[in-house]
């Protein structure tokens, strides 16, 4: 690292940001250094909070821990968070819970018994919120290019990992063309999509 360069590390995510006088003299960050210094801040400490969408590190870090499925403990005795699904007053977040459920493979858990501890609270939570969505029949057309985690999972055979997936895929892609073009997301065969054709719309 050259001289008059700072190095600030995201431990959690293995970030870094180089902080640059330009002169190598004094300590004295311009307005714009500083607000990528303290964005770089909140997104490292969001690093210790799992996956989440919709909710910023500063909210997540306002939560009780109630709000999490699991909380475990580093080396240090740090307490780490893990798939937050409540709001602050208790309120079930259902569009939260299917992501974290949906995501929650990508996590590195400390422990294993504590990804499965996790795992089957979330699922607790989605089998009551499904049987809700069971009692009721499908209405029109699910639209593939604007729905919501929470309609995309009442179509046939699609679950929150599924659901997830077009989402993301929907983000990276700008829409779908066609319903047909819902099969290029990992996952969706011809199978699945026989299944749901009758009942998206790629509108």
């Amino acid at each position: 690292m050259k001289r008059g360069e700072e190095m600030v590390r995201c431990r959690s995510e293995g970030r870094r940001l180089i902080l640059s006088d330009q002169r190598g003299k004094g300590r004295f960050l311009s307005p714009g250094v500083m607000f990528l210094v303290v964005i770089g801040f909140v997104f490292c400490i969001g690093g210790r909070f799992a996956y989440c969408q919709g909710w910023s590190s500063l909210e997540i870090r306002a939560l009780p821990e109630s709000s999490f499925a699991v909380v475990e403990k580093d080396q240090t005795g740090k307490k780490i968070k893990r798939c937050p699904h409540h709001d602050a007053n208790g309120k079930l977040d259902e569009e939260q819970l299917i992501y974290v459920l949906g995501t929650i493979d990508r996590e590195t858990f400390l422990a294993p018994k504590k990804k499965e501890e996790a795992r089957r609270h979330l699922e607790t939570h989605y089998d009551r919120f499904n049987k809700d969505v069971l009692k009721e029949e499908i209405q029109g057309t699910v639209r593939i290019n604007t729905a919501s985690l929470t309609e995309l999972v009442t179509l046939p055979n699609v679950g929150p990992v599924l659901a997830v997936k077009i989402v993301e895929y929907r983000k990276e892609h700008t829409r779908f063309e066609t319903v047909e073009d819902i099969m290029k997301v990992g996952g969706i065969g011809k199978n699945t999509f026989n299944a749901i054709r009758h009942y998206i719309t790629a509108e």
